[in-house]
């Protein structure tokens, strides 16, 4: 593909015959997967929009009717892709709206979050042939599904269940009692404070003894509400944390702090993976500020955040190495690396083990005026 290819083991396009019509398939994923997850040395990813362009130039070449992108990118740039024709049909991802939309050119659909609805695009097809001159013309039809109605095929839910049962030995087991609600929906965890982002913030400061932690809301994934007197299993907390992400300790000034706490109000209160649960500490934003300038005071343990004192900090080997533009950490001094860690899904399930009870609830650790 002109601009880029992919990684190992990978194919960049593909063109499948189906009744006769030859459909082009590439893929797409945003040009931030650097900051917002770890895709390690040597792969770099261009501008979604004109790699976009050239693989369905290319396709077309190769003698595709009817080009398909297979998308990873916000909304923004699905509908860059449909208005620059950089394909005929845009099945996207990442916002997790549940969309259909055809401008009589292009299609663009995205069936939502967790498999709990699927968009069906079926496309009518005529293809007729005269004097040498092939016409072509096609329609759409959506489909959505909602997926709690579907059968499960019976021979892949018994694979399934045979996984299960083996994880359940395991995965099942009972570690305490949540004596309060607590909800890790995505717009919750990224939204503000979380009363289930202060347990594992606390759990993670608890587990390597630090002055403070933070965390990323991104990285909390179960998008679960657990009703009071739930008792939580080792399932749960690998649900929400299934990155295997790992509680790291570092040492930074109160300065490099406040840098951290800037980056992770951003793009507050937008549902940014990048927001944080914090620990250890209080915060005032005021988001009418400029980026860079929001945090109104930063308190740790009670007292004023002093700049030129030196701060221990839990944190997640992700957030250590830079991601969601976190690379502040890396100017600090690394106390406990990544090799050294154990899983924060570990230390959370060994917080909440050892002690049997918790009622994690919103403490005005991150207050916005």
């Amino acid at each position: 593909m002109p601009g880029g290819g992919g990684p190992a083991n990978t194919t960049v396009d593909r063109i499948v015959e189906v009744g006769g019509i030859k459909l082009g398939f590439y893929g797409l994923t945003t040009e931030t997967t650097p900051q917002v997850s770890s895709p390690g040395p040597g792969i770099s990813f261009l501008d979604p929009l004109e790699t976009g362009l050239d693989a369905a130039e290319d396709l077309r070449a190769q003698g595709a009717e009817i080009v398909l992108a297979l998308v990873h990118t916000d909304l923004a740039t699905d509908l860059d892709l449909v208005r620059n024709r950089a394909a005929d049909i845009v099945l996207s991802g990442h916002d997790e709206h549940l969309l259909t939309f055809f401008d009589g050119k292009t299609v663009l659909t995205e069936s939502g979050s967790q498999g709990d609805r699927v968009v069906i695009t079926d496309l009518t097809i005529e293809k007729t042939e005269k004097d040498g001159k092939v016409s072509f013309s096609w329609e759409p039809d959506f489909r959505i599904v909602d997926t709690k109605d579907v059968e499960p095929d019976a021979t892949i839910a018994a694979l399934v269940k045979t996984y299960e049962d083996k994880l359940d030995k395991e995965l099942g087991v009972e570690i305490g009692t949540t004596e309060t609600p607590l909800d890790s929906r995505r717009a919750i965890v990224r939204g503000g404070e979380a009363a289930i982002g202060n347990l594992i913030a606390d759990a993670m400061r608890a587990a390597v003894d630090a002055d403070v932690a933070m965390t990323n809301g991104g990285g909390i994934r179960a998008d679960h509400e657990y009703a009071a007197g739930t008792s939580l299993t080792r399932r749960d907390i690998f649900s929400e944390l299934p990155f295997g992400n790992k509680t790291v300790k570092i040492e930074i000034t109160g300065e490099q702090l406040e840098t951290a706490l800037e980056n992770g109000f951003a793009n507050y209160p937008e549902t940014d993976g990048r927001n944080p649960q914090i620990s250890g500490m209080a915060v005032t934003v005021d988001l009418d500020k400029p980026v860079g300038e929001r945090l109104l005071t930063v308190t740790v343990d009670g007292a004023p955040l002093d700049p030129a004192r030196k701060y221990t900090v839990a944190t997640n080997d992700f957030m250590a190495r830079g991601g969601n533009d976190y690379t502040v950490f890396g100017e600090g001094t690394t106390l406990i690396a990544e090799a050294d860690g154990k899983l924060m899904a570990s230390d959370v399930i060994d917080y909440i083990a050892a002690k049997g009870t918790i009622a994690p609830k919103l403490e005005d650790r991150i207050a916005t005026e």
